[in-house]
């Protein structure tokens, strides 16, 4: 549609034929259309593109750009129907870096109801945003409501954004924290169904994580090793954090610590790029418990004898023969130490402080 004179001509069809590409995962494709549509010398176009814009950086995982592109164009966007448009998305991706203050607060400042008799096209949009704004703000029962209306509704044309695209799934979490069960399986089967047919790899795995989240497990999950190997090939940071996350205690609550750790350090990473506070926060907290955890556990002095001629740089042959043992044995050890440490192996054991043996 983009090659076509018209359609090329037309806002209403290009802004569809972005959607289309960006639900399908083809960021590059869209990214080359943009670029296009950047160095077009219509005057016109300016802000219209830079909304698009704005929702590709999203799918692209750069949600720090498209919040200070979005929080803009909310603000001063021409068209003044612009703005109407923009509002949703900017509270789309404030609730999808979980700044629900902030989100509140604009949502707080205007009003749905009215821009719901301007833009008809807008209402299962509206829905779904403030919908996944109640469910992160603890509303669980009015988020239910607006996202059970919101299912039920065409997604058509402009209101087929990244919130709209996913709304069974966050209806599915919604009708879990309510007790409606049998509403939230069925609407996260039929997300992921959904999700199977587009065949985006970041749509499969939220279907993914959407069907883990309602079964309330606390054991690590092969959906959640699949979901993050499909977010990787998706570059979704925002994903990546949240079921990094998510496995990540999973893990720690059986016991595996050091593959917690891991899936904790790599979700922070993703969460600090796209500039989430409060998931950064959560996870520093867990991960500050996870050491105080291991320091309880202190090495013994055998061990700490073998940790310290490890960083030394002794093989496990060497560190046998000094202390008259068997390599088995300080294999043993040393599995104790990055056990106790919360570490993987010697490279980690580098980089540790040990405590010092007189203390």
């Amino acid at each position: 549609m983009f090659t076509d004179e018209a359609c090329s001509q037309d806002v209403r069809c290009v802004w569809h034929g972005m959607t289309i590409l960006l639900r399908a995962g083809e960021l590059e494709s869209a990214d080359e259309h943009l670029w296009r549509l950047e160095h077009d010398r219509r005057g016109w176009w300016d802000d219209h593109v830079s909304l698009m814009r704005a929702e590709h950086a999203m799918h692209a995982g750069d949600l720090v750009g498209s919040r200070a592109a979005l929080a803009r164009l909310t603000a001063a966007a021409r068209p003044e129907s612009l703005r109407d448009l923009a509002l949703p998305c900017y509270l789309e991706v404030l609730v999808a870096v979980n700044e629900a203050e902030l989100a509140n607060q604009v949502l707080r400042q205007h009003d749905f109801d009215l821009l719901q008799r301007k833009w008809p096209t807008l209402y299962p949009l509206l829905l779904a945003v403030r919908g996944w704004l109640h469910l992160i703000s603890g509303r669980t029962e009015q988020a239910y409501h607006d996202l059970r209306k919101c299912s039920r509704l065409p997604a058509a044309e402009v209101a087929a954004t990244f919130s709209v695209a996913r709304r069974r799934g966050v209806l599915a979490l919604a009708a879990a924290a309510t007790g409606e069960h049998e509403v939230a399986l069925a609407a996260a089967t039929q997300e992921y169904e959904v999700a199977k047919a587009w065949r985006s790899h970041a749509h499969m795995a939220w279907g993914l994580y959407v069907l883990e989240m309602i079964e309330d497990s606390d054991q690590p999950s092969d959906r959640f090793r699949d979901a993050i190997d499909l977010l990787e090939l998706a570059r979704s940071p925002a994903g990546v954090a949240t079921v990094c996350y998510e496995q990540g205690k999973r893990l720690l609550a059986s016991g595996q610590h050091l593959e917690g750790r891991a899936h904790l350090l790599r979700a922070e990473k993703s969460a600090r790029r796209i500039g989430d506070a409060v998931l950064t926060e959560k996870i520093e907290k867990l991960l500050c418990e996870l050491t105080n955890s291991t320091q309880r556990t202190p090495l013994t002095m055998q061990e700490l004898r073998i940790a310290e001629l490890t960083q030394n740089g002794y093989s496990n042959k060497q560190i046998a023969d000094r202390l008259v043992l068997t390599v088995r044995t300080v294999e043993f050890h040393l599995s104790n130490v990055y056990r106790k440490l919360g570490i993987s192996g010697r490279r980690a054991l580098a980089a540790e402080i040990l405590p010092s043996r007189l203390s």
